[in-house]
């Protein structure tokens, strides 16, 4: 008989946490377990019994005081807050870049939404020496998921909709993460649409080599992985409804290079691949289960067009 594992979730109720709870819910081989405790002090760490993995959707500063709770009683923890992305010796769980979380881990760090689509834009351009590691500027947009439940004055609807602005310039907190992990300085900013789920990243990055090269650097890089495409030139194909619904990350770069500079895209949706499928990609592997399992299955082919106004997934 095949094993099942218990998989805790601590942070149930909100966005990455109920759409963490849904994919757990279908899966094969895990059993969720929803944590009702809002700290570990008050019985939280004793729901966890018998939990193989313990997964933290919480806020930072939750996550900070639940995860020496969780390990000092030997539990795995995989948190998805930003709480430990920056921690040297913490695993970063993005596969198609770092590899597998270690068998020996007992802590690893989910990575965030923007971080996520940034650096499988531009890691492999960097470590192929195809772009200058100075002056890589990325602006990103993004649906209100990715600002979480919490109530602001600017997530009304009444100042959202129709509306588009950006937001935490020069000090958004995902900013030292895509650098750390890029290994190179960034400037970031971020936009807010009115859209609830779906995420475009645009990188300009200094080209050392013609911009089909940098194409042909990605293509190599993740022939291996199918959750990511390399479409052959970007347009309507990026639509983040192409990406919404799926684990997807739809990559692309510009044919021409105009001011010394490239752009490069990667369009995600931002609660499956930012957040909650990558959170499950990382836990099959981590459980040492096929991949492929209970998750978002990989793009067939290439998106060619733009998809139907009314269309949630592929």
């Amino acid at each position: 008989m095949d094993v099942r594992y218990r998989i805790a979730l601590v942070g149930y109720t909100g966005y990455v946490g109920q759409v963490l709870h849904a994919l757990l819910m279908q899966h094969d081989r895990m059993d969720p377990v929803v944590i009702q405790a809002r700290d570990p002090s008050s019985g939280g760490v004793d729901e966890c019994e018998g939990a193989d993995v313990v997964v933290l959707a919480t806020p930072a500063d939750a996550a900070r005081v639940w995860t020496p709770a969780l390990r000092a009683a030997g539990h795995r923890v995989l948190d998805c807050s930003d709480a430990h992305r920056q921690i040297d010796g913490v695993h970063y769980g993005l596969p198609e870049l770092f590899g597998p979380p270690p068998a020996s881990a007992d802590l690893v760090a989910n990575p965030g939404c923007y971080p996520t689509a940034s650096l499988l834009a531009l890691r492999p351009l960097l470590q192929g020496g195809c772009i200058e590691p100075t002056g890589i500027a990325i602006a990103g947009s993004s649906g209100t998921s990715g600002a979480g439940k919490g109530l602001r004055d600017d997530l009304h609807f009444s100042a959202l909709f129709g509306n588009v602005f950006p937001y935490k310039v020069g000090e958004h907190r995902h900013t030292p993460e895509i650098s750390l992990h890029l290994g190179a300085p960034v400037a970031f900013v971020p936009t807010l649409l009115p859209i609830v789920r779906g995420m475009l990243v645009t990188a300009f990055v200094r080209p050392t080599k013609d911009p089909s090269a940098l194409l042909a650097v990605l293509r190599e890089a993740y022939e291996p992985h199918p959750w990511v495409s390399v479409l052959p030139a970007p347009g309507a194909n990026l639509g983040v409804l192409h990406a919404v619904g799926t684990h997807q990350a739809l990559i692309a770069v510009g044919p021409v290079e105009h001011s010394g500079v490239v752009p490069v895209f990667c369009a995600i949706d931002n609660l499956l691949r930012g957040a909650a499928s990558l959170a499950l990609h990382n836990l099959n592997l981590w459980l040492s289960l096929p991949v492929d399992l209970g998750m978002p299955p990989p793009r067939a082919d290439l998106p060619v067009s733009p998809p139907p106004m009314t269309r949630l997934s592929p």
